[in-house]
C-alpha cells in the first residue's frame, strides 16, 4: 500500500526553522523532500543515498543525467569547484542567492577532499561539468545548510510536466512518490532558473529563466578604470596594454572585449580633457601591441569611479586621492602593482617609457589573471 506523503505547512517566518530541520533530518535518513525555492518547487535528494537516488531517477525518468546540486550558501561552492573563471565569480557574487544555476566545470575533481570520491563525481557530473544553485529561499537555504552532504534537486514534477510552482501542485502529482513536502505557498517568480554554462573564459546562456539574458550578461561584466596624474602616460599604456592582454587571452579583437564583458577605460586625477597620450606612451604601448591612438584624457570624477568594478591606480597618492572623490568605494580602489607605485615618466626618454610600459605589464599579469580573469 502507498503511504502518503507527510505535509508541513509554512505560513509564518516562525515556522521556517521547524520545517527546515524536519526537511533536513528527512534527507539524512535518505528520503525524498519537496521543497520550495524562490523559482519552482524541488525535490531534495542526498546523492550519496542510491535508494534515494534510484527514486528520484524514477519519479523524473532520468537514468542517468546528474541533477544540479543544491547548495544553502553561495561560500559552499568552494566545496565544488577549486577556482572558477573571472566571469563566473562575478555572476555568483551578483546574484547568489539567487535565480542562476551554474554549470562549471570540475577538470575532474571536487574541490573538497570529503566529497571527492568515484562515486559521487560520477552522480554528479556529466562530461567534468557540474550544475550549482544557490536557493534564495528561507526554508531552502536553512535546510540545505543543515545538511553536510551533497543535496541535488531536479523541479519536483514528473518528465514533460510544468514545473510546480504551489506547494499545492507538487501534492496533486507527487503523493506517495516523495516521503515530505514543505509546503510554502507560492514560488516568488513562478518560473523556472535561469542556466549559464561558464567554459574557460567564455560563457552561454543555456536558459533564459527568471533573470533575463541581458541581466546576466550585466552581472558577469567588469568595468576597470586606471588612474594617474595627468592620463596622458601611465593610466592610458595601462588601460591600451590590459585591453591588449585580455583580447589575447580571450582570443578576441580589442573591438570585441565590450561584448564579452570587458569595459577598460583610464582617468586622471588632475587632468585636461582631450589630450592625447603623449609619443612616448603611444610609442612604448605599441612595442607590446597596444593601439593609444585614439586616447583623449579624462578628469577623474565620482560617477567614473563609482560605475566601475575595480580602479588600478599607479600610486598610493592615487588611491588616496580617489578616496577623497569616491569615499564609499571601498576595496576596488587599489595600487596597480601591490608592492610599490609605478613612477611617472614624464621627462624620460624612450628606454624610461618601455621601462614603465614593461612594470605595468608585469603588474597586469597578476591582476588580470587573480581577479579579472
Amino acid at each position: 500500500m502507498t503511504v502518503s506523503t507527510e505535509i508541513i505547512r509554512v505560513r509564518r517566518a516562525s515556522d521556517v526553522a521547524a520545517a527546515a530541520a524536519a526537511g533536513a533530518a528527512a534527507l539524512r535518513e535518505g528520503k525524498l523532500v519537496g521543497f520550495p525555492t524562490e523559482t519552482v518547487y524541488g525535490i531534495a535528494a542526498v546523492a550519496s543515498r542510491p535508494e534515494a537516488m534510484r527514486r528520484l531517477r524514477k519519479i523524473k525518468s532520468r537514468p542517468r543525467h546528474p541533477f544540479t546540486v543544491h547548495l544553502g550558501s553561495p561560500e559552499e561552492v568552494a566545496r565544488y569547484i577549486a577556482h572558477l573563471p573571472g566571469a563566473g565569480r562575478r555572476l555568483i557574487e551578483r546574484t547568489w542567492p539567487g535565480p542562476v544555476t551554474v554549470l562549471a566545470a570540475t577538470k575532474g575533481r571536487l574541490a573538497d577532499k570529503a566529497i571527492n570520491t568515484r562515486q559521487l563525481r560520477k552522480v554528479l557530473c556529466a562530461r567534468r561539468v557540474i550544475g550549482l544553485r544557490c536557493p534564495d529561499e528561507p526554508v531552502a537555504a536553512a535546510m540545505l545548510s543543515a545538511v553536510d552532504e551533497p543535496v541535488v534537486a531536479p523541479s519536483a514534477n514528473v518528465r514533460g510536466a510544468p514545473s510546480p510552482h504551489t506547494g499545492e501542485q507538487v501534492a496533486a502529482a507527487l503523493d506517495g512518490k516523495i516521503d515530505l513536502l514543505i509546503d510554502a505557498g507560492s514560488t516568488r517568480f513562478g518560473t523556472d532558473s535561469s542556466i549559464v554554462r561558464l567554459t574557460g573564459t567564455d560563457w552561454q546562456v543555456v536558459r533564459e529563466g527568471a533573470v533575463g539574458r541581458q541581466a546576466l550578461a550585466d552581472a558577469m561584466r567588469v568595468r576597470i578604470v586606471f588612474v594617474c596624474t595627468g592620463n596622458t602616460c601611465r593610466s592610458p599604456m595601462a588601460a591600451g596594454l590590459a585591453r591588449a592582454m585580455l583580447a589575447d587571452r580571450l582570443g578576441c579583437s580589442v573591438g570585441q572585449l565590450a561584448g564579452k564583458g570587458y569595459e577598460v577605460s583610464s582617468a586622471g586625477v588632475f587632468a585636461a580633457g582631450g589630450s592625447p597620450a603623449t609619443a612616448e606612451a603611444r610609442q612604448a604601448a605599441g612595442k607590446f601591441g597596444a593601439d593609444l591612438s585614439g586616447h583623449r584624457s579624462q578628469k577623474m570624477g565620482a560617477e567614473l569611479i563609482k560605475s566601475a568594478d575595480m580602479v588600478l591606480c599607479m600610486t598610493q597618492t592615487h588611491v588616496e586621492a580617489v578616496r577623497r572623490v569616491a569615499r564609499s568605494a571601498g576595496t576596488k580602489i587599489r595600487r596597480l602593482d601591490e608592492a610599490a607605485d609605478i613612477p611617472d615618466p614624464v621627462g624620460g626618454g624612450a628606454a624610461v617609457y618601455r621601462k614603465t610600459a614593461t612594470k605595468i605589464r608585469q603588474a597586469l599579469r597578476n591582476v588580470l589573471g587573480k581577479h579579472i580573469l
